[in-house]
């Protein structure tokens, strides 16, 4: 179980507080949970401050009862920029996540890597924005872990690939994993999702099971626009 309490990292900009300024949730094992809401919300700096990444953070983050730091073998952060060394080939970082990492599964990461036709000795920064983000997944799915923290997984990824790589996490995930993912493509991921989490201006504006959104009769898209208060009638009007 995730147990969040208070949990504040907060910038100054412009004179106005930005970042995370406070968010309180638990998440019981095995549910997988949207981070979502508009850039600048908050969600990188609440999956930066839930593995323990950055500095400063207040409040607390617990993974069965203990903070990041303490149970870093069972959790596996993932970021759409990329925790993989450029001038390592595909292969060599591999070998150097093995060890590093004690969840960390080479025979694992070999197959992800046929699954995303990535070859052992590519250069990593040879490869396409697309490529690097599945290298990413790759290193990330290796890690056989309880916790899976997921910013923008998606980032470079085509239609194809997305849907590709929910069906991946669906068939190699044996349900007990518990997965935080933030994301934009809210149609790839509104039926793979049990609970969402709509982060505004640092906070958590909404906290909805996905079954009760949809016997409410919404779409993740409008729940996410009501929380926001994104005005689809409003217009931008210019002198002639």
């Amino acid at each position: 179980m995730l147990q969040v309490t208070d949990l504040k990292k907060v910038y100054h900009r412009h004179g106005k507080a930005v970042g995370l300024v406070g968010a309180s949730f638990t998440v019981p094992d095995g549910q997988v949970v949207g981070i979502l809401g508009e850039n600048g919300a908050g969600k990188t700096t609440l999956l930066r401050s839930l593995a323990g990444l950055l500095p400063g953070v207040t409040g607390s983050a617990l993974f069965d009862g203990l903070p990041a730091a303490s149970t870093y073998r069972e959790i596996s952060y993932m970021t759409g920029e990329g925790s993989y060394f450029p001038c390592l080939t595909v292969g060599e970082y591999g070998q150097y996540l093995a060890d590093l990492h004690p969840a960390f599964s080479p025979a694992r990461y070999v197959q992800f890597l046929d699954f995303f036709h990535l070859q052992y000795r590519d250069a990593i920064h040879s490869l396409s924005t697309g490529q690097k983000a599945r290298v990413e997944l790759a290193a990330g799915f290796a890690k056989r872990c309880r916790y899976y923290l997921m910013d923008e997984p998606f980032l470079g990824k085509d239609v194809f690939t997305r849907r590709d790589f929910i069906k991946l996490m669906s068939g190699t995930l044996h349900g007990g994993e518990t997965i935080l993912l933030s994301t934009h493509y809210l149609d790839e991921v509104e039926y793979f999702l049990d609970r969402a989490l709509v982060m505004q201006e640092g906070a958590i504006a909404r906290d909805v099971l996905l079954d009760d959104l949809h016997a409410e009769g919404q779409t993740l898209l409008q729940c996410c626009a009501d929380a926001c208060g994104w005005q689809p009638e409003r217009r931008l009007r210019l002198p002639l």
